[in-house]
Order: structure tokens, then sequence, then C-alpha cells
């Protein structure tokens, strides 16, 4: 078949390419992978936004199908007073402009920068681990993390105590240990301005013991109140679901339960147009979104045969 690759940004490959920092996967490993897919005979268009640039209409008459790829872009935001402060930012805008910094995409005056500044990163995954050794290497006076959820418990043995399910452990990355403040059931309540951006945060402990079987957020314990002066805060709490676009209603795609993209086996509600990876399942990680690209072109195949 003849593959046609379709990217908004200047440069293929994604979340892998902005979003992941070279520390942790260089760009070569992309790059290479790309040339042999162009040596196959993919034609990768680039600066290209669907919906804007090229409508669906277009899509449907060019193309016997359609394989929707564009991830989990709707990030959760934080709804507290002072969240529309300048120096609060979602994680992927701060590791998109660094990664493009260091791509030689853009200059570093437009850039997110944290140097000498007090960094705080919300949220406990591997993004926030991004976010912690990105402002390590941008020269980050002082980097806090904090996470709504409990301390995992530590878990040094080489097997699986969840096994078959994924273990919630604790997890020290590198960039934790390059320099990092690392607290759990941290309740972020207000941000409050200083000098025209934001200078500090109101925080509480909340207490996951009293919070079984209740619906909503834990409780706070009482007395538990603290304050941190702060310059940069990122957000790294995960996405809730597909970008929403014009191209989606334009699409007329149903939606599932979660605000993805329904589908069966790989086929969205409209003939021809079909959806893999974190557009589907909500966000995930690289590899199981290889493993749904390989599946969902099985599943093309059979319809074009």
């Amino acid at each position: 078949h003849t593959v046609v690759l379709f990217e908004k940004s200047p440069k293929i490959g994604g979340i892998l390419r902005y979003g992941i920092p070279d520390f942790k996967l260089p760009k070569t490993v992309i790059d290479r992978r790309l040339a042999q897919m162009e040596s196959e005979g993919v034609r990768f268009e680039t600066g290209v936004v669907i919906g804007e640039d090229i409508s669906a209409r277009y899509l449907r008459n060019m193309f016997d199908v359609v394989l929707l790829t564009m991830g989990a872009g709707e990030p959760r935001d934080l709804k507290v007073p002072g969240r529309e402060l300048e120096g609060i930012h979602f994680a992927m805008e701060y590791l998109t402009l660094s990664n493009r910094y260091i791509g030689g995409e853009i200059g570093e005056e437009s850039t997110i920068s944290a140097k000498d500044k007090t960094v705080l990163v919300i949220g406990g995954g591997d993004t926030g681990a991004d976010c912690v050794g990105t402002a390590n290497r941008q020269g980050a006076s002082k980097i806090y993390q904090f996470e709504i959820m409990p301390k995992p418990r530590e878990w040094e043995k080489d097997w699986n105590p969840s096994w078959p399910d994924w273990p919630r452990i604790l997890r020290t990355s590198t960039s934790h240990e390059e320099g990092c403040e690392r607290r759990w059931s941290i309740l972020t309540k207000s941000f409050s301005e200083r000098d025209g951006a934001v200078g500090k945060g109101l925080f509480a402990q909340v207490d996951w013991e009293k919070a079984a079987g209740r619906r909503g957020a834990p409780p706070e314990i009482d007395g538990s109140g603290f304050e941190l002066n702060v310059d940069l805060v990122l957000l790294a709490m995960g996405f809730v679901h597909v970008e929403h676009s014009r191209l989606i209603s334009d699409l007329g795609l149903s939606l599932d339960d979660r605000g993805n993209i329904k589908t069966d086996e790989y086929a969205t509600s409209e003939k021809g147009i079909y959806a893999a990876g974190d557009a589907f399942t909500g966000a995930s990680l690289v590899v199981r979104a290889i493993y749904h690209g390989r599946r969902a072109a099985e599943s093309i195949d059979r319809y074009l045969r």
C-alpha cells in the first residue's frame, strides 16, 4: 500500500521527539527509524494541521483509508485559584520548547527557562520526572515534585509483587537522583502572585486512609496546610483524552465514555476511518502505541483486501 503521513509539527516523531528529553531518548534513534521508513516508501508531510490546512473531506476523497494517531493531546488541568498566573505551564509545553531548542528549531529565548528558579512539578509520573531532569539541566536552584497520591511502597526485589498487574511501587529515576525533593499526598489549593507572576503556592496534606469508600478528593489533615515560594510551576498530571479537534467533529466520529475515539478492531464509527495508539486508548506507554500501530495496520490491510 502507498502510505502518506501528515504531521503538524516541523519534524516527525510526536511525543518521542518533542515530549521526551534527549537525555532519555536520543533523537538519532528516531531519525534512524524514519530513514528506514522513508526508504521503504513512506511519504512524510510536516507542518500540516489536518482539519485546517487539509480538510476532512479532502482526506476522504484522496485516500482509501485514514488512520488517526494524534495521541491523547488534552492535558489534565489544575482548577485552583491563581492557575492563570504567569509562570504556570503544562509540562508538555515546557518539554516541547526545550526539545525544539535542543533540536535547533527555536532560540533559547523562546524556551521556558528554569535557570536559578525554584521549580515545582505537580504530578509524580514519567512526564514529571522528565520535567525534573530538564529543570536540573537548565540550572534550577531548587526542584520540588508533589503528588496527590500516597507514596508507593518501596520494593527492591527482582520479581513483581502484583503480578500479573503492573506493580505500584516507588520508582526513582536518574532525574530524581540528580536533585529533587519529592512529596506525596499533597493537595494543591491555590497560587498567589509576586511581581506579576506566580510566587507562592498553598498546599495541604491529605489522608488517604480516611478516603476509603468516599467519593471525590481525600480529606485534608487538620493543621497540615503550608506555603511554598515558587518561581515556575509545571503541571504533569497526565492527559484526559484525545483533543476534541475540528477534524474529529468534521469526520463525525463517535467517542467513548472517557472522551477517546470509539473503535472496534481499530475501525471507528465512520467507514474507512481508523484510530490507533493513545487517540483511542487514552495516554499510555510508547510500547503500547507501537503494538496498536502494528495491529491497526493489519486491520487496515484486511479491510483493503
